[in-house]
């Protein structure tokens, strides 16, 4: 016989495109989604949010670097997930990638972005995103 919580079972909601925005400012690391070789990659990376777009701060030895060195099209998931209740959101950002080359813009993300724990971010990328969908996981209504 199978077991029956007396839990709430999780529901989950899809987010509007704001909403999902809104959740990537509230968190500040992500995965960044690329293409090298023909070959999907991804890289975890800290962000920032600056409007709608996202900010990624990359060490410049980094091999997806001169795959954006053109804009190129990306895909960024973030997500605040707790693995007792299973509540929480996921949103995925499908867009176009390109290094930040103004050097005022960049000064300005190196203040706001926090390097992962031994590397140090030599390059800024701006992702602008075209498509955001997402996810938020709860007891329902």
């Amino acid at each position: 016989m199978p077991y029956r919580s007396t839990q709430p079972r999780p529901v989950s909601h899809p987010l509007s495109r704001q909403e999902g925005l809104r959740l990537l400012g509230n968190v500040t690391f992500g995965r960044l989604v690329f293409i090298s070789r023909a070959l999907p990659g991804i890289r975890l990376v800290s962000h920032v949010m600056d409007g709608e777009d996202v900010l990624v701060g990359l060490p410049e030895d980094c091999a997806v670097v001169s795959l954006l060195s053109q804009v190129a099209p990306v895909v960024y998931e973030a997500d605040a997930l707790d693995t007792a209740t299973r509540h929480g959101w996921s949103i995925v950002l499908t867009g176009r990638a390109g290094l930040v080359e103004s050097d005022e813009e960049i000064a300005r993300a190196l203040r706001l972005l926090r390097p992962w724990p031994g590397e140090e971010i030599g390059v800024v990328v701006r992702i602008h995103p075209e498509l955001v969908t997402g996810t938020r996981i709860d007891d329902g209504p």
